[in-house]
């Protein structure tokens, strides 16, 4: 790991992931792994197989499929006990056809088949059109001692015990893999050692990740997701340039290998196996400004809120940080009195002022606090395998030593809940559920379960536990804003990316996180804008601003200010006008956060989720999709140069409105107020009105902006339902149908270089009258737009 590299500061972290032994002189060289195997019951959905390994030790292997382009590999020994935490969820399973032939037995449904050799033993996957895709590899080995570089399927024993079962896949020599949770590295996987344990980071520098998911895509359409709470290791071709490998600590290895005809069916798949992503209420997608940490008060609270209204930025959301309780008792919960004498009228101010108020929250209280004591005495802390309540230095010596609360207790859980009923009751909104990663391997809990495998599953127990009480006193989704996650979180809108340094390279690591969350389901995920540690330059704040107002959710914080007129007027200025568009284009971003919870599609898009088939996106990671129709481009160093890649078509500069042609590489040029971005060819962008703040009322006066070339639709998401709307050029025509929920509307065509002026306009099959001032009518503006209004 990066913090205990040579001649480096030694770097201190509660919760260093558990490692595996390293094979000893007299142990045996190669892994047990299953060399034959013989059939022992076919039934509608899968087979079960006796498996023999090379010292002829009896395991047990399952193939089910489960749902449709998904099988689910389960490997174990004859003797397992083994009653391990699972993610994935029961879908209804799909009938499958059993063939049998001289080396083996194919297993097909309509979009997957599997071809099983029994002597010696081997799988391999196929698509619906017989491709392969993933191949167990046993026959990497040394050129003269032939010892296995690989670890195939099977387990592996150390000084006579189990320690991990495994497996090992065949890479393609051009294939990509994306992924396995918020790593900070670069987003092709390839080449990587990765560890599913979350950590508290301490940064954005390295593989180490606050929300881990034992899930990846590859380039050449599957995934493959480990159903496993433990420390999963997948080594991407980074010790074996011909293979993958994945190990699972303890019993079992339970994978799913997922297909589908493109990447996002895969992720949407995926989702459908864990959880898709809830919804979140629309004032959530605006902006969220932060207290920093830092000492906080009433009364500079409201001052910060009159501030925002006062310099027009559009902000739905407050958020004060740890400051609103006692230091060296976080978080017992408790207001600290001193600072914030009258939480109640302080929280009405704000509401008068049109705020959301969220607050900072993590399952640890400090040993000074009385709760603590009371909560030790009554057994909901995390015991240490004496027995007695685990006290631990989560800070690092910055806080005195906290105990953890005991997810796994029901009546700790009941204490916890009502504790936070308090605050949603006095009017706060939704809490930042931090940290949830720092839970010793050898913790033991009320449940019974190990502290190993607590570990992962521990930030899913937290953030369902607030984001349940918050649902009930609020009657709106169970929004949390929160750090650590782990596969099926995404059922936790939302997540944010953790304390990164203030440095471009870092505002570039944090990018690298999102797309990989991105690939995994996590639609609703976000970052510190400027970043956390330290203070941002001007400049770096002023480009942050930009990236993070065209992220899925949007906050400004760190542990200094991050307040927009703390950074000059250019940062002000910008900041504002950033967040005016991202408030223009709440109706797009609802849109796409509707699309997400139905199928788990992120609103920040991975170049390669768009464009599969074209090798130029495969490794962009500095350049994103903003829903399918915007191309976000941010800077990252202080020339104002950047390169952008374009794919294939025609997209429009949304500044100058200048068309581009695709697939290519271009240098942009761009002063500090200016962020590149693009829009796809023949998008209809629905827009409103910027305002101050957001409210769960439909949207009205929507304007489809339309950058027509041929054709283009959109469907309008909204809380009075689907809006659907096309438009089509036809020569000097321009045809309009519109269908759903909303009756009135307007779609502006704007003027784009190779495009014949309009003369004439129809909306549902009727014309429509020019310069009209009542009814459906269009007219030309004064840019050369046509805005067509109807109602």
């Amino acid at each position: 790991m990066a913090e205990n590299a040579p001649l480096l500061p030694y770097n201190y972290f509660y919760t260093p992931a558990p490692t595996l032994p390293v094979r000893q002189p007299g142990d045996p060289a190669d892994p047990e792994y299953v060399r034959q195997a013989k059939p022992r019951q076919q039934y509608e959905h899968g087979i079960t197989l006796r498996g023999i390994t090379t010292s002829n030790v009896e395991v047990d292997i399952t193939l089910t499929f489960v749902a449709s382009g998904i099988v689910r590999v389960r490997l174990q020994a004859c003797d397992s006990q083994s009653d391990t935490v699972k993610f994935a969820r029961e879908l209804p399973p799909v009938p499958v056809k059993s063939v049998s032939h001289s080396t083996g037995i194919s297993l097909r449904t309509d979009e997957l088949r599997v071809e099983l050799s029994l002597d010696p033993f081997h799988m391999a996957f196929y698509d619906a059109d017989d491709r392969l895709l993933l191949s167990q590899n046993y026959s990497e080995r040394t050129n003269v001692r032939m010892k296995l570089t690989v670890l195939p399927f099977g387990f592996s024993t150390v000084e006579g015990k189990r320690v991990a079962f495994h497996d090992s896949f065949t890479a393609e020599p051009d294939e990509h893999f994306y992924g396995l949770g918020e790593k900070f590295t670069d987003f092709d996987k390839r080449g990587q050692r990765i560890q599913t344990w979350n950590m508290d980071c301490g940064g954005v520098w390295s593989e180490r990740a606050y929300k881990n998911v034992p899930f990846f895509v590859s380039s050449r359409k599957y995934g493959i997701f480990v159903d496993s709470a433990r420390a999963v290791a997948f080594d991407m071709v980074a010790s074996n340039t011909a293979s993958f490998s994945i190990t699972n600590p303890g019993d079992e290895l339970d994978y799913y290998v997922i297909t589908g005809p493109d990447l996002k069916t895969i992720v949407t798949r995926y989702c459908e196996l864990v959880s898709f992503p809830i919804l979140p209420p629309k004032w959530s997608l605006g902006v969220w400004m932060s207290s920093g940490f830092q000492r906080d008060s009433a009364e500079a609270v409201l001052s910060r809120a009159r501030m925002i209204r006062e310099q027009q930025i559009p902000c739905d959301v407050l958020h004060l940080d740890c400051y609103w309780q006692r230091f060296g008792r976080w978080s017992e919960l408790l207001w600290d009195t001193e600072m914030f004498p009258d939480p109640a009228g302080m929280l009405a101010q704000l509401k008068a002022l049109h705020f959301k108020v969220c607050l900072w929250i993590n399952p640890y209280i400090g040993i000074e606090s009385q709760r603590f004591h009371e909560a030790s005495e009554k057994g909901y802390f995390l015991k240490n395998p004496a027995g007695e309540t685990y006290v631990v230095d989560i800070w690092g010596g910055f806080h005195p030593p906290v105990g953890i609360l005991d997810v796994t207790n029901p009546a700790a859980i009941a204490w916890f809940k009502e504790l936070l009923r308090e605050h949603l009751r006095l009017g706060v909104d939704v809490f930042k559920t931090d940290f949830g990663e720092g839970i010793p391997a050898d913790a033991v809990a009320h449940s019974g379960i190990h502290g190993e495998e607590l570990h992962n599953l521990y930030a899913l127990l937290y953030n369902d536990a607030v984001a349940e009480v918050t649902a009930e006193e609020t009657g709106h989704t169970g929004l949390v804003w929160a750090r650590a996650s782990y596969a099926g979180g995404q059922r936790h809108a939302a997540q944010w990316g953790g304390d990164a340094n203030c440095t471009f390279p870092a505002m570039a690591s944090t990018l690298r996180g999102g797309l990989s969350m991105a690939m995994c389901g996590h639609a609703f995920w976000s970052h510190d804008v400027g970043g956390f540690t330290i203070q941002p330059t001007n400049e770096l704040y002023t480009r942050w601003s930009q990236f993070g107002l065209l992220s899925p959710m949007t906050r400004a914080h760190g542990n200094t200010t991050r307040l927009p007129w703390d950074y000059g007027e250019t940062a002000l200025h910008v900041f504002r006008e950033y967040a005016r568009l991202r408030y223009r284009l709440l109706p797009y971003i609802y849109s796409y956060a509707c699309i997400a919870a139905e199928t788990g599609l992120p609103l920040l898009r991975p170049m390669v989720l768009e464009y599969p088939e074209d090798p130029a996106t495969h490794t962009l990671d500095l350049q994103y999709m903003f829903g399918e129709a915007l191309l976000v481009a941010p800077l990252f160093n202080e020339s104002g140069e950047r390169t952008v890649y374009l794919p294939a078509g025609n997209w429009v500069d949304y500044w100058t409105g200048n068309v581009l042609t695709g697939s290519r590489f271009i240098t942009v040029q761009a002063p500090l107020e200016t962020m590149p971005l693009y829009v796809r060819a023949n998008s209809l962008l629905p827009t409103i009105e910027p305002q101050a703040f957001t409210t769960d009322e439909p949207f009205t006066n929507v304007t489809f902006n339309a950058y027509l070339f041929e054709s283009g639709s959109y469907a309008l998401h909204d809380i009075d339902g689907i809006t659907a709307l096309s438009a089509t050029r036809a020569g000097r025509e321009l045809h309009i149908q519109v269908t759903g929920a909303k009756r009135e509307g307007a779609l502006r065509l704007l003027p784009l270089e190779g495009t014949t002026p309009v003369e004439a306009v129809t909306v549902n099959g009727q014309n429509i009258a020019q310069g009209s001032t009542t009814g459906p009518r269009w007219n030309r503006q004064a840019d050369g737009s046509i805005l067509v209004t109807w109602m």
